[in-house]
Formats: structure tokens, C-alpha cells, sequence
């Protein structure tokens, strides 16, 4: 008894930094941002007073039309990034599912842009998206495309752009994960599927598509949540515009607490953030617990 009361103190001094890490990093951090967004909070005050307001940062922000905007551009943002990295991550897996030296070669290379930071990402398409010097927009106007400002420089084109650069960067991952999911799948029912004379397409759309969906699934969970939080490719690249047009909710964020250091309101944004994608990561789970009974 002594001994495993001795044991179990040990592995509670093991822990305890950990403990301590995840509280200074994580609940202390989630539990002022919660507090202090029910005070009018600014770093631009020199008395550095805190007037409580209850609800009001958050009914404003439900009535702020840069809220609406940015909360819309974010939605935008998230369906188009991850309905095409989903659909060409898929095809990427199945094309490169084979074990032959190539094609270990190659997807080898497809996972290079995900080990590069999005900041570094982003001011390199930047670069690329450059209307006088950057070779995309080189290659439009010899096609007699009229560029404009460039991609990143005209609201029509800047949101397409900047999530152009996000699917570059993480195709890749849902790669990995489809082709996991392809890795583990039994063979017995393709196997059946080919006795009773189905197709190719048909083996894939009645065999191989029901049985990915938790993969799938977790991989839409992974991708909606990441870019729910983009910040550094917007941050890099376009810095919310031009005007508003790719200001995604959490770089309104970032204004608001880091321009105008309105913390309290910052805090309140934050929050309705993490509630919306907290929702949804409910709601992908609940449907992912259902397809595994």
C-alpha cells in the first residue's frame, strides 16, 4: 500500500509540470479572456480601469456590421477552402494510394509545403501574386487577361487568392489522412464487389466511399476548425483587404485588440469564436460517433 501511495506521488510530481504548463498556457489565458469581456478593457486607457457592461460587448458584436462581414468572409473562407482540399485530397490518395517507389517519391514532395509556417507561406505567394514583378500575373496578362491590382489587389479575386494559397499548403494533410483510411480499408468486399461484376467507379461509390466516411469525417473536423482560426495567410498576404474583402473574424480580432487594444471587446470576438467552432466540432463528433456504431 505504502508503495503504491509512494508510486502514485511520483507520478504526480511527473505530471505536475505539465499541469502547470497547460494552466499558464491554456485555462488561465481562456479564463481572463472570458472575464474581461464583460468590462470595457482598453490598453489605450492610463488608469487602466475596468468598467463592468455585462452582455454589451457581445450584443454590439451581434450588431457590428464589420462583425457580420468578417464573420461572412469566414464562412466563405472555410467552405471553399475545405470543400476543395477535401476534394482533391481525396483524388491525390487514391491516385497515389499504390506502394512503388514513385509514388512514395511524390508524395514525399506533396507534404513539403505543409512543413513550411503559413507566414513564410503566405509572403511567398504574396510574391508570386505581385502585379509587377510576381509570375501569376505574369502569365495572365500574356493570356490578354486584364490584372488590375493583381489577384490579391481586386475584391473580386482576393478571396479566391488567399484561398488558393491555403489549399496548396493543406491538401496534403487530408492526403495523409484519406490515404490512411485507404490503407486500413478490409478487402473481402471489394472482393465480392468484383464476383458480382461492379465497376470501378461503382466499387468506389458503394464500397470504398461508405466505408472512408469516418476518415473523412475526421479529416473534415481537422481542416473546419484550422481554418476556422486562419490568421497568418490573410495576415501575410492581403491584411483583411482590399477594404474588407478578406477580413476573416479572427484577424477583426486582431485589429480590435492589437490596433485599437479594445480588450474587452477582442475577448468577447474571441469567445464567440471559440463557441461557434466548439459547435461545430460537437456536431462532427456526434455524426462521427454515430457512423462507428
Amino acid at each position: 500500500m505504502k508503495q503504491f501511495i509512494r508510486t502514485e506521488k511520483h507520478y504526480l510530481l511527473l505530471l505536475a509540470p505539465l499541469l502547470i504548463f497547460v494552466f499558464v498556457i491554456a485555462i488561465y489565458p481562456l479564463s481572463f479572456a472570458f472575464f474581461i469581456s464583460f468590462f470595457k478593457y482598453r490598453l489605450t486607457d492610463p488608469n487602466q480601469t475596468r468598467t463592468f457592461l455585462g452582455l454589451d460587448n457581445y450584443l454590439v458584436a451581434f450588431s457590428d456590421p464589420q462583425v457580420i462581414k468578417s464573420l461572412t468572409n469566414t464562412l466563405v473562407f472555410v467552405a471553399g477552402t475545405v470543400t476543395i482540399e477535401m476534394i482533391f485530397g481525396l483524388l491525390l490518395a487514391l491516385l497515389l494510394a499504390a506502394e512503388t517507389r514513385l509514388m512514395q517519391i511524390i508524395r514525399s514532395f506533396l507534404l513539403i509545403p505543409m512543413a513550411i509556417p503559413p507566414l513564410v507561406v503566405g509572403l511567398v505567394w504574396k510574391s508570386l501574386y505581385n502585379v509587377d514583378f510576381g509570375v501569376i500575373p505574369y502569365y495572365l496578362k500574356l493570356t490578354g487577361m486584364d490584372v488590375g491590382r493583381g489577384p490579391l489587389g481586386e475584391i473580386s479575386s482576393a478571396m479566391p487568392a488567399v484561398v488558393l494559397v491555403d489549399v496548396w499548403q493543406w491538401t496534403p494533410l487530408l492526403m495523409i489522412i484519406f490515404l490512411a483510411g485507404l490503407k486500413s480499408l478490409p478487402t473481402d468486399p471489394y472482393e465480392a464487389a468484383v464476383v458480382d461484376g461492379a465497376s470501378r467507379w461503382q466499387s468506389f461509390w458503394y464500397v470504398t466511399l461508405p466505408m472512408l466516411k469516418p476518415t473523412i469525417l475526421i479529416g473534415l473536423l481537422l481542416r473546419t476548425t484550422q481554418s476556422f482560426k486562419v490568421f497568418d495567410i490573410i495576415f501575410a498576404t492581403t491584411a483583411g483587404g482590399p477594404g474588407s474583402a478578406t477580413t476573416v473574424l479572427n484577424y477583426h480580432i486582431y485589429t480590435v485588440g492589437m490596433t485599437f487594444f479594445d480588450m474587452g471587446y477582442a475577448a468577447a470576438l474571441a469567445n464567440i469564436l471559440l463557441v461557434v467552432v466548439g459547435i461545430l466540432s460537437i456536431i462532427y463528433i456526434m455524426v462521427l460517433e454515430r457512423q462507428q456504431v
